[in-house]
């Protein structure tokens, strides 16, 4: 509960305008209702990637159009309670943490959300990009035991890196008939949206295939990131525990290895 009394001279919008953040409101719709002067600064010059050339059309535009996967942050949007972070990656030049806060009235009714981007920062990685798919790709997928199958990712996912990933994944474990496979995210401190969602279909797919993942080498940091989206994983820290769970499943005993 807050505490203290906002003097009665100041209004929510003057409040709003004067905070250096980057701040956007969206109605239930995830229509854009309002920007701040900050927001306006920051990513006006961003809007010409998406084709809007003139600032006040992004006014009446819905959310969607700005993001890469619309019906997953819409199913967020509509399930979201409290406030949610994540970061999002804008036309893989720039990425920015995001908060989203729904926005309730005195009855406790939703009317909207509240939007803040912070440390919108570019990122020239295009070919980077090209140079991770490559490193990605060329890595290869580790047996590390019988019906075992394991592999790093290394950066995260964007849509072609994600499909070509998942393509090779699923062909080797059909290939090798795997029961099991271990997707180590040692290498992220991170999880932004877009790597969210391409390793939950990763992670899908697999279980239609008749194949267990396991999600290896989270962090704390990184668990901080998970816990934020609605993705049921079955996560281990390190790979030697994911590697006990399944020899418990299996109902297997090791034995010390005598001289």
């Amino acid at each position: 509960m807050p505490i203290g009394t906002i003097p009665s001279n100041l209004e929510l919008e003057d409040v709003l305008e004067h905070i250096d953040e980057t701040i956007i409101i969206a109605d239930l719709q995830n229509t854009i209702v309002w920007l701040n002067s900050a927001a306006l600064k920051t990513l006006g010059p961003l809007f010409s990637l998406y084709g809007v050339e003139n600032n006040a059309e992004v006014i009446g535009m819905h959310m969607n159009f700005f993001h890469s996967i619309p019906s997953h942050q819409s199913r967020i949007m509509k399930e979201l309670d409290s406030t949610h972070r994540t970061v999002i990656s804008i036309k893989n030049l720039y990425v920015a943490e995001t908060v989203i806060t729904p926005i309730y009235d005195n009855g406790k009714n939703k009317q909207g959300y509240l939007l803040m981007l912070l440390d919108v920062t570019e990122k020239a990685q295009q070919e980077r990009e090209k140079e991770k798919t490559i490193e990605l790709l060329s890595t290869p997928i580790l047996k590390i035991w019988d019906s075992i199958l394991a592999i790093p990712l290394i950066g995260n996912l964007t849509n072609d890196r994600a499909d070509k990933l998942a393509e090779t994944i699923l062909r080797k474990c059909v290939e090798e008939r795997a029961e099991y496979f271990l997707l180590d995210l040692s290498s992220l401190s991170k999880m932004d949206e877009a790597s969210g969602f391409h390793i939950n279909k990763i992670y899908k797919a697999l279980e239609l295939i008749g194949t267990q993942c396991y999600i290896v080498g989270v962090s704390p940091s990184l668990a901080q990131s998970i816990s934020l989206s609605h993705y049921k994983w079955k996560t281990f820290t390190h790979v030697q525990h994911a590697i006990k769970d399944i020899i418990n499943q299996k109902g297997l005993v090791l034995k010390p290895v005598r001289d």
